[in-house]
């Protein structure tokens, strides 16, 4: 009868391990995956991207669309320092280091630009066709970059 009880609460804490073992993998999951879908993959982005959600929104838009955004011109009035700013990549990061450039985080129309781009890059557009869209859109803002073609 001893042997019985003794395979009995064996196999208990066996099934017992399993469970937790189980829940804590879970959990760690969770944890370090993040709570929403892009969070998680998110680059590590500096302090300033994070002054409002447009803001994230518009560098996790440019952190996914480099080869695009390099043939957008920006309207915001970056042309003025046109060693820095050649495009709207440009006002999201900086041209001579790779680093994430601060000036989109406050330009509403680097983010608006940003916010087309990525749209019309899901309806299916060609970075041609998204080039020609952000033109027409924005050329009453001012002049703009001078963007090489796609």
């Amino acid at each position: 009868m001893k042997s019985t009880i003794k395979i009995q609460t064996k196999k208990s804490y066996t099934v017992i391990g399993f469970i937790v073992a189980i829940t804590v993998a879970t959990f760690a999951a969770l944890l370090f995956s993040g709570c929403s879908s892009t969070a998680g993959n998110d680059p590590a982005f500096p302090e300033f991207v994070y002054r409002s959600e447009q803001s994230l929104e518009g560098y996790r838009i440019a952190a996914a669309n480099q080869d695009i955004m390099q043939f957008i011109p920006c309207y915001c009035g970056c042309k003025q320092d046109a060693e820095k700013y050649r495009s709207l990549k440009d006002c999201f990061y900086d041209r001579k280091t790779g680093a994430y450039d601060e000036h989109a985080a406050s330009c509403t129309t680097c983010l608006d630009e940003a916010a087309d781009l990525s749209q019309w890059k899901q309806e299916g557009l060609t970075a041609a066709q998204i080039r020609e869209r952000i033109d027409t859109k924005y050329a009453e803002r001012g002049e703009p970059t001078d963007t090489p073609m796609p």
